[in-house]
């Protein structure tokens, strides 16, 4: 292979991978968001509202020892499968200071499960389909027991609302 081989072998891979980014792109912009919205509706996640969670248009909110929890259908997660994902709200602060990534990474590393992530302001869990269905009853037992956690290390229980702003006003900062 000459140089005007290689020449083409790189066009090509440059090519198909813009293509598989737009369609990667556009799947995510707006046929996922549909998606979410019609997996929504299913069963799995309609047991929810029957103990408490509210529908709010593509994802669930309620609340589990008086922390706000949101439930959604994630068509691509960490592993590119589909998945069940909750996600505990807590307040950020700690004696008015933030939680800095020194804290997030030391619980991380406490979790015994490759399902539970610590991010600032709320523990995500993920919950493939690949491992089954995941059932009303494990999700809630989960989610009890993740409560009980976040309490455990002093974390304050939050409003969406009032996360919503503090997570977007923390953003704002970092970048100036």
């Amino acid at each position: 292979m000459g140089i005007e081989g290689f020449t083409h072998l790189i066009l090509l891979t440059v090519c198909l991978s813009i293509f598989i980014g737009t369609l990667i792109f556009a799947y995510d912009k707006y046929i996922g968001p549909k998606q979410r919205i019609k997996k929504i509706k299913t069963a799995k996640f309609t047991d929810f509202l029957k103990v408490g969670f509210t529908n709010e248009k593509d994802h669930l909110i309620g609340k589990i020892n008086g922390y706000t929890v949101i439930i959604s259908y994630s068509w691509r997660n960490r592993n590119g499968t589909e998945s069940l994902i909750t996600m505990i709200l807590f307040d950020p602060r700690v004696n008015g200071k933030h939680l800095n990534s020194y804290h997030l990474n030391k619980w991380q590393e406490s979790i015994k499960d490759n399902y539970n992530y610590w991010e600032y302001g709320r523990l995500f869990t993920d919950w493939p389909y690949m491992n089954g269905n995941p059932k009303l009853k494990s999700v809630l037992k989960k989610l009890d027991k993740n409560t009980k956690l976040i309490s455990s290390k002093g974390l304050k229980k939050i409003e969406y609302s009032e996360w919503e702003t503090e997570i977007k006003n923390h953003m704002f900062k970092e970048k100036n």
